[in-house]
C-alpha cells in the first residue's frame, strides 16, 4: 500500500510539471509565430500553475512574457515580468533577457522623443522611466522626472529628483571639441574617435576636451520648487541648506535659495541672500533690479532708487529697470496731486500750489531720461510712449507730445 500511495503522488507530481511545461511550451510557440492576440491567455493559464515550477522553467515563462508584453508596450508588465525573470534567473536565458532589455530600452527611447515632439510630455516621460528601471541608465530617470515637470506632475517627479540627488547624479559629460577650419569655430564630436577622424583628415585642428556643467543644482532648485508647489515649505528649505552646505559659494544655489524665501513672502532672508550674491558678483545688474524690487515693495524708495540707479549702470538699455525707475519716481507724483488738489483759492494757497507744480515738473525731468531710454531701446513700446505724452504735455513740451501722440496712433 506504501509503494502504491508514493507510485500515486509521484504520478500526480509529474503530471503537475508536465501541464506547467505545456503552458509555457504553447506560450513560447505563439511568442515565435508573432500571434500576439493569444499570448494574454496563455500567459493567465501559465500563471495559475508556474508557482510550482522548477526555476529554469519559471525564467523561461518570465522571458516568453516580457517579449509578448513588448509587442503589446505594456511598459509595467515589461518590468514586472523581468524582475521576476531576474528572480530565477538561469544562464540560458540571461543573454536573450540582456537582448530584450537593450531592444526595449531603444524602443521606449524612441517612442519617447516623438511623444516629446507631439508635446506630450507625460507619455514621454512614463517611457523614459521604464528604459530607466530597465537599463539602470540614470541619465534616463533625468529626462524622465524633467518631463514630469513639464507636464506639472510634481507627485511622480519629485522622488525622482531625490533619488537622482541621492545617487549623485550630475549630468558631467566629456566633450569631445576640434576647431573647424571652414566655419572658424569650435566643433564639438559626438565621440573622440570621429574627432580622430577630422583630425586625420585636415578639416579639424586645435583638438580639446572640457566637461559639461553640472545639473545637480539644478536638480536641487526643481527639489525645492516641487516641494514648495505640493506645499511643503519646510522640506524646500531644508533640501538648499543641504545642498549649498557642500557648495557654499554655488551661485545657482544661493539664488534659488533666496528666490524660495521670496515665493515664501519672506523678503528680509530674500534680501539678506541677494546682498551676499552680490558681494558675490558685483557685476550683475539683476540681482541689483530683484533689490530694488523688494525695497520698493517695502516702501525703502531711498534704496529702491540706489538699486536700480545700480543696475543701470551696470546695464543702462535694461527695459524692465528703466520702467520700474520711472515709476518709482513719478509715485511722487499722486503725493503732489492729491495736496494741489486739497488746496483753497486764498493768495497762500495759490503761491503754494504753484511751488507744487514746480515739484511735479520736476519729478516729470526726473522721470522722462529713464522713458526715454525705453523707447530708444523699444520703439514700440505703448506704456512709456503714453506716459511720455502726458510729461510732454504737462512739461509745455508740445513737438515732443506731437511726436509721441503720432507714434501711438502708428501703433
Amino acid at each position: 500500500m506504501k509503494k502504491q500511495v508514493l507510485a500515486l503522488a509521484l504520478l500526480g507530481l509529474t503530471s503537475v510539471t508536465f501541464a506547467q511545461k505545456s503552458e509555457v511550451k504553447a506560450l513560447e510557440k505563439a511568442v515565435k509565430s508573432e500571434k500576439f492576440s493569444e499570448t494574454k491567455s496563455l500567459i493567465n493559464s501559465a500563471e495559475a500553475v508556474i508557482a510550482k515550477a522548477d526555476d529554469k522553467t519559471k525564467a523561461k515563462f518570465y522571458y516568453l512574457k516580457a517579449k509578448a508584453m513588448l509587442n503589446g508596450k505594456n511598459y509595467d508588465g515589461i518590468i514586472s515580468s523581468l524582475a521576476e525573470f531576474d528572480a530565477n534567473n538561469t544562464s540560458k536565458y540571461a543573454s536573450e533577457i540582456k537582448g530584450l532589455k537593450n531592444t526595449l530600452t531603444t524602443s521606449l527611447v524612441n517612442d519617447a522623443i516623438a511623444d516629446q515632439g507631439k508635446g506630450n510630455q507625460k507619455l514621454a516621460a512614463e517611457k523614459l522611466y521604464t528604459a530607466y528601471k530597465l537599463s539602470d541608465d540614470l541619465e534616463y530617470l533625468y529626462y524622465a522626472s524633467s518631463g514630469y515637470v513639464n507636464a506639472k506632475d510634481y507627485k511622480k517627479a519629485l522622488p525622482m529628483y531625490v533619488e537622482l540627488k541621492d545617487k549623485g547624479y550630475t549630468g558631467v559629460k566629456t566633450e569631445y571639441v576640434a576647431y573647424d577650419k571652414a566655419t572658424k569655430k569650435d566643433e564639438v564630436f559626438p565621440s573622440k574617435s570621429m574627432r580622430t577622424i577630422a583630425l586625420k583628415t585636415g578639416t579639424h585642428i586645435k583638438a580639446s576636451e572640457r566637461k559639461t556643467k553640472s545639473l545637480l543644482p539644478d536638480i536641487v532648485k526643481n527639489i525645492a520648487f516641487m516641494y514648495v508647489e505640493l506645499g511643503d515649505t519646510k522640506a524646500a528649505i531644508g533640501a538648499i541648506k543641504e545642498a549649498r552646505v557642500n557648495a557654499p559659494s554655488d551661485m545657482n544655489l544661493l539664488l534659488t535659495e533666496a528666490n524660495l524665501y521670496l515665493k515664501l513672502d519672506k523678503k528680509d532672508k530674500f534680501k539678506e541672500l541677494m546682498e551676499e550674491a552680490i558681494k558675490q558678483d558685483p557685476t550683475n545688474s539683476s540681482l541689483f533690479y530683484n533689490l530694488g524690487v523688494i525695497a520698493a515693495e517695502q516702501g525703502d524708495t531711498v534704496s529702491a532708487k540706489k538699486y536700480y540707479q545700480k543696475s543701470l549702470d551696470l546695464n543702462g538699455d535694461d527695459v524692465n529697470t528703466n520702467f520700474n525707475m520711472a515709476a518709482l519716481i513719478l509715485k511722487e507724483e499722486a503725493v503732489l496731486v492729491e495736496e494741489m488738489n486739497s488746496l483753497g483759492t486764498s493768495s497762500a494757497d495759490n503761491k503754494k500750489y504753484d511751488l507744487l507744480q514746480e515739484k511735479r515738473g520736476s519729478v516729470y525731468r526726473e522721470a522722462k531720461p529713464f522713458l526715454e531710454k525705453i523707447l530708444s531701446v523699444d520703439v514700440k513700446n505703448e506704456s512709456a510712449a503714453q506716459t511720455l505724452k502726458g510729461i510732454y504735455s504737462v512739461l509745455g513740451e508740445t513737438a515732443k507730445f506731437k511726436e509721441m501722440k503720432a507714434l501711438l496712433e502708428s501703433l
